[in-house]
């Protein structure tokens, strides 16, 4: 796993930018939120003029309360309007900030489906689903109350002081003189804070890949009695993040508490100020009145932004990390492939399928697959075999494009493929790992998975294709049923029943199976294949296959040693020839099994 560095001035610079830009989505939505916020603040100072004249009238006037009537009403009017401004600002913010979190997050996610599962795995699980959920997430008060803090600061304060300076120039130069002390205490700690709210970004990544790792290989540290030691290791880590965490919140309240402080000193030294001149007769009632009650306002932008930093050092922090997995090359992009005028769409035929001197490698490591060339037809059965570590899974890994590298080594109808044709070549490909995944939802969402609108008919044909339309009915909600996380509270069977109706029920021109009939019994395994067999007579099945009920069914056998490919032919072709695949067999055959 890597980390970020604490981002320099320039670095800062760039995020800044990068955040801003992010805004575009919801822009207008922002710039209306300001006005209405920057109106609200206008309505405020007319509210205070008109305040301030009528208990003039009242204590120095004699007016009676009729008397100041025209002067209540449109007060009222302007409380309640400034109410609706206030409310609608806030909404408005908060829905700018929700959109653009929306985009970010889907930005993300397609970069990294172009990056590829090596590219997360480099970076760490954990640190990639931190930057995803928290990461986004810290965005939200930066766009909804950090920019539209920095406006009002500006504004506010600014239309006050074009108010004040006409009405006593006096109070205006006290304003213009104490305004600058709020936001220079405020960078001053608030660059404290910035290291240690980077700092605390990079132990929650590392909290995260770690407690996730750990997650994974619960079962195997259970096995080695290995909790304890793993706990207590975990505790260590959440310590050190928690004791940061604090760290990072103690500056934010003293910051606090010193923008509040040197606030309120300015605000009683105007009114100290104004006290005396209305003591000695210098200035009146009314306009003294009305500076006392602006004076708040005026700091009070000021206060909010000091307030909403914080949130200013989450978004940056959180944006380094974006800005990593954004910025990051497409691994051997070929710019002349991917401006290719005749490139493979989704909407075509697939006709056939070639790979070309594929070659590749896993970083600082010397296994991989090496020079791999290989003629795919339309449709059929295909099982790739071998011993472990020969490359199957690698290979299969390429085709899923999960390694962009090598993508341009695949053709598809005679055109090579670019990095930017992953998306919808795995939209033309159905996936069904060892253990597949399945969702705490019920069982017709996670078939609905690979087709959202899919009708019930719809559901029902790709379940009794799957042979998992019967244990379904038995079930007490049918289609209804809810499952656990991982498909908790189903057998091994089930699972991989469900997960090849989700396949079935994409129905996409290429499926494929690692391993599909794994840890099954042999009834399961009979159900699961002929669906696998009826599925092969339309469409291109590709399986990595271990047991020989698998092979023999096999319109071709494809076999691999030490990532390359060695022979290939029918299941009678192959055992008649003294080769890897012979050496296969009489190893399974001596071992007492179909494996």
């Amino acid at each position: 796993m890597t980390t970020n560095p604490r981002p320099n001035r320039a670095q800062q610079q760039t995020l800044r930018a990068f955040l801003k830009a992010q805004s575009k989505p919801a822009s207008l939505w922002l710039k209306l939120s300001i006005a209405l916020g920057t109106f609200n603040a206008i309505l405020m100072i007319a509210g205070a003029y008109l305040l301030a004249q009528a208990i003039h009238n009242v204590m120095f006037e004699g007016s009676s309360l009729s008397e100041v009537t025209h002067l209540l009403w449109p007060l009222a009017g302007i409380v309640l309007l400034r109410a609706i401004f206030l409310a609608l600002s806030e909404r408005l913010s908060a829905f700018a900030a929700l959109k653009i979190k929306s985009t970010m997050r889907q930005t993300l996610l397609t970069k990294l489906s172009l990056l590829g599962p090596s590219y997360i795995e480099q970076h760490g699980q954990g640190a990639t689903l931190n930057t995803l959920h928290n990461g986004v997430e810290e965005l939200h008060d930066y766009y909804a109350k950090y920019l539209p803090g920095v406006a009002y600061s500006a504004f506010i304060p600014l239309a006050i002081l074009v108010v004040i300076f006409p009405t006593d120039y006096k109070a205006g130069l006290i304003f213009l003189l104490t305004a600058p002390l709020i936001p220079f205490f405020m960078i001053l700690v608030g660059s404290k804070a910035e290291a240690l709210n980077q700092k605390r970004w990079q132990q929650l990544a590392v909290l995260g890949n770690y407690f996730f790792d750990r997650v994974q290989g619960l079962t195997q540290l259970k096995l080695f009695n290995a909790t304890q030691t793993e706990l207590k290791q975990i505790a260590k880590i959440s310590d050190d993040f928690r004791h940061t965490t604090l760290g990072v919140l103690k500056i934010a309240f003293l910051s606090s508490f010193a923008l509040e402080f040197l606030a309120t000193i300015s605000v009683a030294l105007v009114a100290v100020i104004i006290g005396f001149r209305l003591f000695f007769g210098t200035l009146d009632f009314s306009t003294g009145f009305v500076v006392l009650l602006l004076a708040p306002e005026f700091y009070l932008p000021l206060r909010q932004l000091g307030s909403h930093y914080h949130a200013r050092l989450q978004g940056i922090s959180a944006a380094a990390d974006m800005v990593t997995i954004l910025n990051a090359p497409l691994p051997n992009q070929d710019t002349e492939l991917v401006n290719n005028t005749t490139e493979y769409t989704t909407s075509d035929t697939i006709d056939s399928i070639n790979i070309k001197n594929l070659t590749y490698i896993y970083p600082d490591s010397n296994e991989g697959i090496h020079n791999v060339t290989l003629s795919l037809p339309k449709k059929g059965l295909i099982a790739v075999v071998g011993n472990s570590g020969s490359g199957k899974s690698t290979l299969f890994d390429c085709l899923l494009g999960f390694h962009p590298q090598v993508i341009p080594c695949i053709y598809i109808n005679g055109l090579p493929l670019a990095a930017n044709d992953i998306t919808q070549l795995q939209n033309q490909v159905g996936w069904i790992p060892q253990n597949p995944t399945l969702f705490f939802d019920s069982i017709g969402a996670n078939i609905k998975l690979a087709k959202p609108d899919a009708s019930q008919q719809e559901l029902e044909q790709a379940a009794q294709q799957a042979g998992a339309l019967e244990f379904i009915n038995t079930l007490p909600s049918g289609f209804d049923t809810l499952i656990g996380e991982q498909g908790e509270g189903l057998s091994g069977g089930q699972k991989q029943r469900i997960a090849l109706a989700r396949a079935f029920l994409k129905n996409a021109p290429i499926l494929i199976l690692d391993e599909p009939t794994a840890h099954l019994d042999s009834q399961t395994e009979q159900h699961i294949q002929h669906a696998i067999n009826m599925y092969a007579k339309n469409n291109l099945v590709l399986v990595i296959a271990h047991r020989l009920n698998t092979v023999k069914h096999a319109d071709n056998i494809i076999v691999m040693d030490q990532g390359k490919i060695t022979e290939q032919g029918s299941f009678e072709k192959l055992s008649t020839q003294h080769g890897v695949f012979y050496n296969l067999l009489n190893a399974a055959k001596q071992g007492g099994s179909d494996e």
